[in-house]
């Protein structure tokens, strides 16, 4: 895996035992732009700006700037239920993001796309390290980092373009940390 993680090549899907992560189409933007139109799904992440449009959706799903995106969708069913990511942040290090529309929270599905998201960034990337960042007022995404068995790094800020600065905690799992869990099976 280089520095660049530019998805123009990935046509794959990634499946779970209820999920399909496949790759974006712009017939994806009007769910993605609902959903994200939600300020209480929109306030936890850092790229997304409030409000959101369909043009920003649009844009979206355009760019591929050193990442690998992903649509969650339910299997049985191409309709988007949210996104997971990986984005270069150094050489064979990528951060992990990932948000569901809120009829789709409390269901687990946000744990089952994140653990196949690090899968495929270790098996597939061969990254040596994956880095995580979630609002501290955001307990949900904790458990999923926890569940997918992700050490806590420590306190930080992060700028984010809904809420401004906004305090956060930082997680990062490296490949041996990652062997580990697979070898003990998951948290």
């Amino acid at each position: 895996m280089t520095e660049d993680l530019t998805a123009d090549d990935v046509d794959e899907s990634l499946d779970t035992r209820r999920l399909r992560l496949r790759p974006l189409r712009q017939g994806d933007a009007p769910a993605i732009a609902a959903y994200l139109a939600d300020y209480d799904v929109a306030k936890m992440l850092t790229r997304v700006p409030y409000p959101y449009t369909l043009d920003d959706a649009r844009a979206f799903i355009e760019r591929r700037d050193d990442e690998r995106i992903f649509a969650i969708v339910l299997k049985g069913s191409d309709a988007v239920i949210g996104i997971a990511g990986l984005k270069a942040i150094g050489p064979k290090r990528a951060d992990l993001g990932y948000w569901l529309g809120r009829p789709h929270w409390g269901h687990g599905y946000a744990t089952e796309a994140a653990q196949r998201m690090i899968d495929y960034g270790f098996e597939t990337l061969k990254l040596a390290r994956i880095d995580a960042d979630c609002r501290v007022v955001n307990e949900a995404s904790r458990r999923v980092l926890r569940k997918c068995g992700f050490p806590f790094c420590g306190p930080g800020m992060l700028q984010t373009l809904a809420s401004g600065r906004v305090a956060s905690e930082h997680y990062a799992m490296d490949r041996r940390c990652w062997e580990a869990i697979r070898a003990w099976g998951r948290p």
